[in-house]
Formats: C-alpha cells, sequence, structure tokens
C-alpha cells in the first residue's frame, strides 16, 4: 500500500502541473495581458508580402540592392533596379486598385545579341531553374514569377533576390547584348 501512495503521488503532481498549464494562460487573458509571444511577434514582424511594396523596397535597400519604387501606367506598384549592367524591375500582380497584390514578377529585358538562336533560349529554359528567358520582337527578356500570397520570411525573400542576382548575372554572361549604336539608343531612349 506504501509502494501505491508513493506511485499515485509521483503520477499526481506532474498530472495536476499538465492540466493546470492550459489555465494559466486564460487567467492571463482574463487579466488583461494578452500579449502576444515575442517569438510570434519576430516571426510576424520578419515576413514580407507583396502588400507593402514600400516595405520590400526598404528591405532591398537594407541589402545593398539599388531599388526604386513607382507606379506604372495601370496604378499599381513597380520597383526598378539594378544589377551589374542589367536594369531590372518587379512587377506587382494580383493587385486591387494598386493595392493588396498577391504575386511579383523580377523582369528584365535587354537588345538580344547577334547570334542569338531559339535552341540557345530553349537550352536555357531547360537549364535554368526559377526564371525563363524570351523573345519578344526586338527584346530579350528574363523573368522570374514570386508568389508572396500568405507572405514569405525574411529569410526566403532574401534568398529569392539572391536567386535573382544570379540569374541576372549568368543572364548577362550567356546571352550579351549586341552592340547598338547611339541613334538606336537614343530612339528607344535606352541606356547604354
Amino acid at each position: 500500500m506504501i509502494r501505491q501512495a508513493s506511485t499515485l503521488k509521483n503520477i499526481a503532481l506532474p498530472l495536476a502541473l499538465l492540466l493546470a498549464a492550459p489555465l494559466s494562460g486564460l487567467v492571463q487573458r482574463a487579466h488583461g495581458d494578452d500579449s502576444t509571444p515575442k517569438s510570434a511577434e519576430h516571426v510576424r514582424g520578419g515576413m514580407f508580402d507583396a502588400s507593402s511594396p514600400q516595405r520590400l523596397r526598404d528591405f532591398m535597400d537594407k541589402l545593398g540592392y539599388v531599388a526604386e519604387l513607382a507606379r506604372d501606367d495601370y496604378g499599381d506598384p513597380i520597383i526598378h533596379g539594378r544589377i551589374s549592367s542589367t536594369d531590372y524591375s518587379i512587377q506587382f500582380y494580383e493587385c486591387e486598385n494598386g493595392e493588396f497584390c498577391n504575386s511579383v514578377q523580377f523582369v528584365a529585358d535587354t537588345a538580344p545579341p547577334a547570334d542569338l538562336s531559339l535552341e540557345k533560349v530553349n537550352t536555357a529554359n531547360q537549364r535554368w531553374r526559377y526564371a525563363r528567358v524570351s523573345v519578344a520582337g526586338p527584346t530579350l527578356r528574363i523573368q522570374m514569377d514570386v508568389n508572396l500570397d500568405g507572405g514569405v520570411t525574411a529569410s526566403n525573400f532574401e534568398d529569392t533576390l539572391y536567386i535573382w542576382r544570379r540569374l541576372v548575372e549568368r543572364f548577362e554572361r550567356e546571352f550579351p547584348p549586341a552592340s547598338r549604336s547611339p541613334a538606336d539608343m537614343l530612339l528607344n531612349n535606352a541606356r547604354p
């Protein structure tokens, strides 16, 4: 009998503590202490989505990227930037009146190299992850779509920017733009 009481005592105390733990949260909330745990604040504070273009731009600036926030012809946000010798844009999609966007598309256009072939474009599209290359008239484009609906962590978005940088650098190496005459650059309002 003494052994049974000792065993019951060893089980009863941990069981009582286990059952009381959820109640302590109720008591705190009943007394007005409904503060969010610090870890949850940190996680939410480090999330990014397409609904706050200014926050994305500020984060990019903090990481050392050239980034300028503007509006496109439809009133949607757009971020202009530059990596190496390539100008690019981050276009916001699935927006409601220029707000509450759900996704972005990284885009860079350039003049195609003189030796461009569809075979070379197709080979790049087969080998490269995340991005695709396309030809539209006199323009060669690289683009990468990113779904931000529901948010991503700061670390994930930083990695996305790093991937874009690497893809643009590879794009410049594998598809160097054809030389353009000064007259072409003036007519197209392009940068050298």
